[in-house]
């Protein structure tokens, strides 16, 4: 008898102990969640980061806490999943905040610099202003030194190439319509070729410093989504630059070939390789519009950008 009595004693010891320590093993997995909690809402701080998804966390934790033994492990294994969500929601919200200040950094760094190279080009072109003028003015000087020619000596106008002035003069024109069209411009500086012909891209002229074959910074931008969308296609493109009619058709040319070779150097660096890249200037030809008006002019200052 006193046998059993012990036997029966050691069983209820057993039993106690064995309560006392799943007792224990909830309570420290409860504290563990509760401080694991803490910490997401100290992350979330004063800002409105997952509020449901907190407050859900919360309750599930609160329920853990009063249910039933039976009911402990899976409670405080759903309150567990809802910290989590909770913790992943102030992240995900804690980044996208973080993205968008720095997408609103990226948009003020890239006005600044626009601003920056209007104001370049505009001291560019009242640069060549003043020498164009002093030019005038010493041709001026010197002619009025010379003694008059007979009128069998005075050249043909009809048949006399531009002089060096008037060379100036139509390279200045040509600026200021420039500068005019960047300080004023409104819209993309990259569309899509409409039209006949093949299919592409054109490249305002407004996307240059003016009177230069070096591209502003939006339009550097524009031209780096494009390429990373142009390298996974396995096309080759043709790069052809084009020109208004004012001044010489050599500078024409010259301007036209250099931008097109910018456009081109911009999409190698990008990842397109050189054997899919071609790049021409055509100066003056092939314009879209009338060279009468300064929009024509404009529409027809461009890089169009070709598949082969």
């Amino acid at each position: 008898m006193v046998r059993f009595l012990r036997h029966v004693f050691a069983l209820c010891a057993l039993g106690l102990a064995t309560v006392a320590t799943a007792q224990s093993t909830f309570e420290q997995d409860y504290d563990a969640l509760s401080r694991q909690l803490a910490r997401v809402n100290a992350d979330a701080g004063e800002n409105p980061f997952a509020r449901l998804e907190r407050l859900q966390a919360a309750q599930a934790l609160e329920a853990a806490g009063l249910a039933r033994k039976r009911d402990r492990e899976d409670a405080l294994a759903l309150a567990a999943i809802q910290i989590s969500i909770a913790d992943y929601g102030v992240r995900n919200a804690y980044l996208s905040q973080q993205s968008q200040q720095l997408d609103r950094e990226r948009d003020a760094i890239l006005l600044e610099a626009s601003r920056r190279d209007a104001e370049l080009a505009r001291q560019e072109a009242e640069r060549l202003r003043l020498q164009v003028l002093a030019r005038e003015e010493e041709e001026a000087l010197a002619a009025a030194a010379e003694p008059p020619l007979d009128a069998a000596e005075m050249p043909d106008p009809a048949t006399q190439n531009l002089s060096e002035t008037q060379r100036k003069d139509a390279a200045l024109a040509r600026l200021e319509e420039e500068l005019s069209e960047q300080m004023a411009r409104k819209g993309d500086i990259l569309a899509k070729r409409t039209g006949a012909g093949p299919t592409g891209y054109i490249v305002s002229g407004a996307a240059f410093q003016p009177g230069k074959a070096v591209l502003n910074a939006d339009a550097r931008l524009e031209l780096q989504q494009l390429a990373k969308r142009l390298k996974t296609g396995g096309k080759s493109w043709e790069i052809v630059g084009f020109t208004d009619n004012l001044g010489d058709e050599d500078g024409n040319l010259q301007i036209s070939r250099k931008r097109a070779e910018v456009v081109l150097s911009l999409f190698r660096a990008a990842g397109i390789p050189s054997a899919r890249l071609t790049a021409v200037g055509k100066g003056s030809t092939q314009p879209l519009a009338s060279n009468a008006s300064k929009a024509g002019r404009a529409q027809n200052r461009r890089v169009e950008i070709l598949q082969k």
